[in-house]
């Protein structure tokens, strides 16, 4: 268990980062929701559900992440998920939404 902990803190990726990042910003929603509840009939508290629901997608990743960085080099790992996540950004912005 240590080792995991080790992986997660000392040798970040992209994929990790924008991981946390996601998750902190569904554990600030939670908490600003739990002092300022939204009106009855808002459709605020459902999409704070659909971010809770839909964080199995990047929890997965995240642990396919540290599995992966345990197997391959870390500088690698990074070139990798970089060239991977610059490609998706690239397609859904050019192909899926051009401006």
């Amino acid at each position: 268990m240590a080792n995991i902990f080790y992986h997660i803190v000392r040798r970040p990726t992209p994929v990790s980062i924008l991981t946390g990042l996601f998750f902190l910003y569904i554990l600030f929603l939670s908490v600003y929701k739990l002092f300022d509840p939204p009106e009855q009939g808002s459709g605020y508290n459902m999409i704070l559900e659909m971010l809770i629901i839909f964080s199995i997608v990047p929890l997965v990743l995240l642990i396919i992440d540290r599995l992966l960085i345990i197997k391959i080099n870390h500088t690698r790992l990074i070139i990798i998920e970089a060239i991977l996540l610059v490609s998706f950004f690239l397609y859904y912005f050019l192909v899926v939404n051009p401006f």
